[in-house]
């Protein structure tokens, strides 16, 4: 959550602009207020896009569906123009943390709690639908835990279930298939027809990384977890007892096995009416979003105590993903382990269970990534930590960044109780030799130099959750591989001391490789950028 830069939009449609509340290679999302002083979030598409048919169509179609649905369980459609020059879709501001985050900031839930998250969210896609569509991304970073309860967001590839053949739409294409690895049904890792049975697959996987902090298919990268989602068993060995059948009939391989709402209510079994749905730590979360949401009305940073959990990732239609036709019958070799590092964080308690939350490191060279586990390059160093003393001015950082063509008015930067951060964006245009891209900094000051390191190392490794590794890299103290995405075909994060760097790049087309070689470079530049 970020003030908009000195380029940005004051206005989109009737709506002021706020704040960013997040980011990526093909749009964004604004915190935005109406002429009546109720917060929206806007989606907007980023200008170039707009000339795209095929991105406005699949834009057409995202208000369509989410107009579909009642706003009792997801975000209401406020407003929204899908024809005009940069397209927009302004819903409901739902204040509170994904599940996502909530378990990377804090730890799983108990049971009873996962109870009453799979009763919500079993009401959300009955909703869903009875509008007569299929989510096909439910996934724990597109659950929100509201104050009054569960809500499903993002129904940017949510496909009408009838008349419709899902290897023919602009959505898929031959050998790629749309959606979250970790959290797809077998139909859809396959590139089949999908009904409302592959979302209730998706609600199992869900359900178990709440109680577990893990998918239950947990692959080292993207084509091992797809073959475990269509051939392997789920490790439900962490599933308390009186969850299991729950989820397991959920994870269910053929589509016509699992529970439908009814059955689903009744394994489920009756949840006890109560004023707060959650446990504290969760309403803590919202308290501290809340804080950064005034913060940005009132021109400053945000007012909570250190440290803050993460903001919502932005909602995102998720990348096409690379899938062997079919899936192999073997399953693939499996990684190398890799020397254990040298600097672990100690592991978090979780405050609503006795027992320490384990953080399983591992690390694993691939193209492609879908993490599961709770991964970090960490570097062996001899020296002192390195101590940064500011952030680059994005004007400045465009001198040194092997980036070209600057586009100033997406750029943002914000102070926080912390520290600060500077978000600079590069556009290519969809020129394939100069891929467009985002680079953020993010500094911890306040302290001495080990003081702000361990601060910045403790938002890092929050972040690094699920994530893979980036081992042997010659620059930055730890470092890590997001998930690529249509908004991003590579993401790398590296820490060095008190500055974390982030860079996402986009490029069409573009080789994973090539990216990543390239995301390096970046990365390496824009730490040299940030004055010591």
């Amino acid at each position: 959550m970020e003030h908009v830069g000195p380029g940005g939009p004051t206005h989109v449609g009737p709506f002021e602009v706020v704040g960013v509340l997040g980011q990526g290679g093909m749009g964004r999302v604004l915190l935005g207020a109406g002429p009546d002083g109720r917060l929206v979030a806007v989606k907007q598409v980023l200008a170039h896009f707009a000339d795209d048919e095929g991105f406005r169509a699949r834009f057409r179609r995202e208000v369509a569906a989410s107009r579909k649905v009642s706003g009792a369980y997801t975000a209401a459609v406020i407003d929204a123009d899908p024809d005009a020059p940069t397209p927009w879709l302004a819903s409901v501001f739902v204040a509170g943390p994904s599940l996502g985050a909530v378990v990377k900031a804090v730890g799983v839930l108990p049971e009873d709690v996962v109870r009453r998250l799979a009763a919500g969210l079993t009401s959300a896609l009955a909703e869903i639908h009875r509008a007569g569509l299929v989510h096909r991304d439910l996934k724990p970073d597109n659950v929100l835990l509201a104050e009054d309860g569960v809500r499903v967001i993002d129904l940017g590839i949510a496909r009408v279930t009838e008349g419709e053949s899902e290897g023919h739409t602009e959505l898929t294409r031959t050998g790629w298939v749309v959606g979250s690895p970790a959290y797809m049904s077998p139909e859809q890792a396959e590139g089949k027809p999908l009904t409302p049975a592959s979302d209730v697959f998706s609600l199992g996987s869900v359900l178990a990384m709440a109680v577990t902090g893990r998918s239950p298919f947990a692959g080292t990268s993207t084509l091992q977890t797809l073959y475990d989602v269509v051939h392997g068993e789920p490790d439900l060995s962490g599933v308390p007892a009186g969850l299991r059948d729950l989820v397991a009939r959920c994870l269910a391989k053929d589509p016509e096995a699992r529970p439908s709402p009814a059955e689903l209510r009744e394994l489920i079994g009756p949840v006890t009416p109560a004023g707060r749905q959650w446990p504290s730590a969760v309403y803590g979360m919202l308290a501290a979003q809340r804080a950064r949401i005034d913060g940005l009305l009132e021109g400053g940073p945000a007012a909570e105590p250190e440290p803050s959990p993460p903001a919502p990732e932005p909602t995102h239609v998720p990348a096409p993903v690379p899938v062997p036709a079919p899936v192999p019958k073997v399953p693939p070799v499996p990684p190398r382990p890799t020397e254990p590092p040298t600097e672990p964080s100690s592991p978090a308690r979780s405050p609503w269970r006795g027992r320490r939350r384990i953080t399983a490191l591992a690390a694993a060279a691939v193209l492609l990534v879908a993490g599961t586990g709770v991964v970090a390059y960490v570097r062996d160093r001899m020296n002192a930590p390195v101590a940064y003393s500011g952030l680059p001015a994005c004007a400045k950082a465009a001198d040194t960044v092997p980036l070209a063509l600057r586009d100033s008015s997406l750029d943002t930067r914000s102070k926080e109780a912390w520290g600060v951060r500077t978000g600079c964006t590069w556009n290519g245009l969809g020129q394939a030799a100069s891929p467009h891209g985002l680079v953020r900094w993010e500094l911890s000051l306040g302290g001495d130099a080990a003081h702000n390191a361990d601060a910045q190392r403790a938002r890092f490794q929050v972040d690094a959750a699920d994530k893979i590794a980036a081992p042997n890299l010659t620059f930055g103290t730890e470092a890590y591989w997001g998930s690529p995405s249509l908004d991003w075909t590579c993401v790398l994060a590296v820490r060095e001391g008190n500055l974390s760097v982030w860079v996402g790049l986009y490029a069409s087309p573009y080789k994973t490789a090539d990216c990543q070689d390239k995301a390096k470079a970046v990365a390496r530049a824009a730490l040299k950028a940030a004055p010591h």
